[in-house]
């Protein structure tokens, strides 16, 4: 199910002309790093017309099997931030598909609506509540189930998600919103923190999050 969700996102990406970003110290990481139990594979993307995507893959020797991935509108257009999740261990299997409007008022959500009216059917993953949840859009979607469905559940997101990019326009005040709502992922935590912590200490989790995950424009 992993294997597929990526390789949809990524020939997304390619029609939206995005551009893979070159190498550097975060694309293939381990811990621990003798006699590693996870490795991660992270690609970044930069998008013309709306910012920066991340997609950091997680294998693991107790057999379970993670993506992550981060569309961060770092160019301030109207799109909610956008993070999937997917997970698959054994017969357990999940698919966040979270946006954040972190504090905006308007946003251009209407493709993403209707995908949620296609799969909101499908069983909802039960989750321990948590400050992000209550942050979330409410056509997010939280789900398990039959892996076809939830393969095509997180395609279909991305791709009314990056088919919207066209109809966006800019917006000033939008930089601060992100910045506070990234500053939240980072001192109150979120799934992956305690992960990134382990793997890159305190001090690393925090660059990785404004350098990779979530990067703004600092001028």
């Amino acid at each position: 199910m992993i294997a597929s969700i990526k390789q949809k996102a990524v020939s997304l990406l390619s029609e939206s002309n995005a551009v893979l970003l070159p190498e550097d110290r975060y694309t293939n990481m381990k811990y621990p790093k003798l006699l590693p139990l996870m490795r991660f594979r992270v690609d970044r993307y930069k998008v013309p017309g709306f910012g920066n995507v991340m997609l950091m893959h997680t294998t693991t020797k107790m057999g379970m099997e993670l993506i992550t991935m981060s569309f961060m509108p770092s160019e301030c257009v109207d799109l909610p931030y956008l993070l999937v999740d997917a997970m698959s261990m054994k017969k357990k299997r999940c698919v966040f598909v979270e946006y954040y409007g972190c504090g905006m008022e308007e946003l251009s959500d209407d493709a993403l609506k209707d995908v949620y009216d296609d799969y909101n059917s499908l069983p909802d993953y039960e989750e321990k509540e948590n400050w992000y949840i209550k942050e979330r859009m409410p056509y997010s979607l939280i789900k398990t189930g039959n892996p076809d469905e939830l393969v095509n559940m997180a395609a279909s997101s991305i791709k009314a998600y990056l088919s919207s990019v066209g109809n966006t326009r800019f917006i000033p005040e939008y930089k601060e919103k992100l910045r506070s709502f990234r500053e939240r992922l980072i001192t109150e935590g979120n799934p992956s923190s305690k992960t990134l912590n382990m793997l890159l200490k305190e001090d690393g989790a925090r660059t990785f999050m404004e350098t990779v995950i979530m990067p703004l424009k600092e001028n």
